[in-house]
């Protein structure tokens, strides 16, 4: 019977929680440091269900960055009165961070749709850790990946070389409700650029809006017809 319960509750906790929104906002803060220098970026982020991102750049400059589930990216620099635009699915709003969170899909953070096969499933202090094998074109590089569930929310997404050693580290933490979804509002990332050498960035989301409140005018942005077109 104990049995039965638990496995209720485990379903219950990996169900898609029932959610309507059409466009969301946020303000995004990074401060990254490498070698003691510190850099900083801040933007105004939107989306919306269509899988469609609008990024405001304020620090370091003025930019606007769009893209969508397609990978089509539109880069325009206000001072310069300029505009890049390329398609890349790196660039895509499905490969995004973001989408993982505003889509509802925490359960592995994308990493079946990436072609990672789950190998082990284990629990520790509370934790559900997951590990993940590479695709065959990731393998030389990526002996595995490591999530960590508390309860339905990752809190941790490691990736490992083949010797073991960690490439890059991420926790997600301070979780708040938005657009009835839970939504880490601190996320801390290091990535090991060598043995001894890292870069750690945290970015923190604040000032959420929805639906009405969001101002759609970056998300609807036509670029002048006197800018520049970059090659």
């Amino acid at each position: 019977m104990n049995a039965i319960v638990f496995l209720l509750a485990w379903i219950g906790l990996c169900m898609p929680r029932q959610y309507v929104y059409q466009k969301v906002s946020m303000e995004m803060h990074t401060r990254s440091v490498h070698n003691g220098l510190v850099s900083a970026l801040k933007a105004t982020v939107f989306y919306t269900s269509e899988g469609k991102m609008a990024s405001l750049y304020s620090e370091p400059q003025p930019l606007l960055v769009t893209n969508n589930a397609k990978g089509e990216v539109m880069v325009y620099d206000f001072r310069k009165n300029s505009v890049t635009q390329k398609q890349n699915f790196m660039m895509s709003t499905e490969a995004n961070q973001l989408f993982f969170f505003l889509e509802n899909n925490k359960s592995d953070l994308g990493l079946a749709k990436m072609g990672f096969a789950l190998h082990q499933t284990r629990f520790e202090d509370g934790l559900r850790i997951t590990v993940w094998y590479p695709p065959v074109q990731l393998a030389k590089d990526i002996q595995k990946v490591e999530l960590a569930h508390e309860q339905s929310n990752p809190v941790f997404l490691g990736y490992f070389d083949k010797r073991g050693r960690a490439i890059s580290k991420v926790f997600f933490y301070d979780y708040q409700s938005v657009a009835g979804l839970q939504f880490p509002t601190a996320v801390t990332q290091i990535t090991y650029t060598a043995a001894t050498d890292s870069v750690i960035s945290k970015t923190q989301y604040s000032n959420f809006k929805t639906d009405r409140e969001v101002d759609d005018q970056y998300l609807n942005f036509k670029v002048p017809t006197n800018a520049k077109v970059n090659n």
